[in-house]
Formats: structure tokens, sequence, C-alpha cells
């Protein structure tokens, strides 16, 4: 199945189907309460902006019958120690199409695209809990956990 999976640059009519994976994972508050509709709108505009400031691409997997399956967001940006660097975002698969190969082929894509920009290296979080993480998904891939890192979020409130 994994040879008919193929990677392309999102476009504002994946909108849609990201929504669907994103509900169906129904790992998240926001989107849990939020209209379908109100999902959607709000992907595609941040779809829109991906396409146009060229900081940012999303990257959807598709199969022949079954349309967009999967998709990954990265972050490009400069590392004043280190040069370009890629923080990958969002890897997420339809609950319905794991095991079909499409994470694999979008972590394959977007190394292509991180040679093309020279940069230095790729990160992303996964979080313990997630069964990606518990598989060893990333680490089959090559990726190499930091044992010495932490990684802290903030919320940026209103003042």
């Amino acid at each position: 199945m994994q040879s008919e999976i193929t990677i392309r640059e999102s476009r504002r009519e994946d909108a849609g189907a990201i929504a669907s994976i994103l509900r169906a994972l129904d790992w998240f508050e926001v989107i849990n309460h939020e209209e379908p509709a109100e999902t959607e709108r709000r992907i595609m505009r941040h779809l829109e902006l991906c396409q146009r400031d060229g900081c940012n691409t999303v990257l959807v997997a598709e199969t022949p019958a079954g349309g967009v399956i999967g998709y990954l967001a990265v972050h490009w940006f400069p590392n004043v120690m280190r040069g370009m660097e890629g923080y990958i975002s969002e890897l997420f698969i339809h609950p319905s199409a794991t095991g079909m190969g499409a994470g694999s082929r979008l972590l394959a894509a977007v190394n292509d695209c991180a040679r093309e920009r020279g940069c230095k290296r790729l990160l992303l979080m996964n979080r313990r809990s997630r069964e990606s993480y518990q598989r060893g998904f990333y680490a089959k891939h090559g990726w190499e956990e930091l044992r010495d890192g932490a990684f802290f979020t903030f919320a940026v409130t209103e003042p």
C-alpha cells in the first residue's frame, strides 16, 4: 500500500480532510468544541498563510481512492548557531490509515525538503504517552531523543 501513497504540498481544498483527521483523533479540546465548518475555515486560513509566507510547509499523504489520509506541518527558521532548521509541529495520520506507511513517507519527504533548503537539523516533539512514541516510530526512522533536554510551553495571555 505504501507505494500507492503520494506525498504533495497541501492546497486549500485539503482543509476539510485535515479537519477530518484531527476530529477523528479526538485529542484536541478546541477542535472537539467547535463546529466542523469553523475548524475547516480556520485550517484553510492557516494553509493559505503557509503557502504565502515561505517559512512553513504543509505536506499531505493521499491515496488514489481514499484521498488525504495524513499531513505534516514544518516551520523553517534560521538558528544563529547552526544554520537553517525545520521544526515539525504536526504529523497526524487518520486512525483508519495508520500502518499504511503514510507517516514514513511524510518523514522522508520533509527530509528531502530540508535538504533542498540547506537545513542542518529537523526537530519535533512527541509525547511519551502517544502510541507513536511507545512503538518507537521516530527512533525507527533514525530520529534521536534528546535525553538531556526538556520541552517547555508557555501560554501567552492578554495583559
